[in-house]
């Protein structure tokens, strides 16, 4: 009985334990966040102010950390409403997982694209 509660084609263990980790992220990379953006920001938020901000590498890691959580959390609470309604069999929950990662990697990709300019 416990085998089939933490399967991974009923959702699984980790992806559990990582919706919870990816939470924390959000909370506190979205905290630090608007800190630096709107609390400590001086002038407006135009280009320059936001590049100089991303300038630094700390902020930067901040941002794709934030990215990268909030995908995954994103796509993956996705997965667990699906599985719970739609894809049942293992089969179909395997696709809509490999689909899920093949389009969070394609947002991973292209909000890294969008930050390459401060990364590099």
């Amino acid at each position: 009985m416990k085998a089939a509660t933490v399967s991974t084609y009923r959702g699984g263990m980790w992806s559990w334990l990582f919706q919870r980790i990816t939470a924390v992220l959000l909370i506190v990379c979205l905290a630090i966040h608007l800190i630096f953006t709107h609390i400590l920001s001086i002038g407006e938020l135009d280009y320059i102010n936001i590049g100089d901000r991303l300038a630094h590498a700390g902020l930067t890691a901040v941002d794709i950390i934030l990215l990268a959580a909030g995908i995954y959390h994103a796509l993956n609470g996705l997965r667990m409403v699906l599985m719970d309604y739609w894809f049942t069999s293992r089969k179909r929950a395997l696709t809509l997982t490999i689909g899920l990662w093949v389009v969070g990697l394609a947002f991973m990709g292209y909000g890294t694209w969008a930050l390459w300019p401060w990364i590099s």
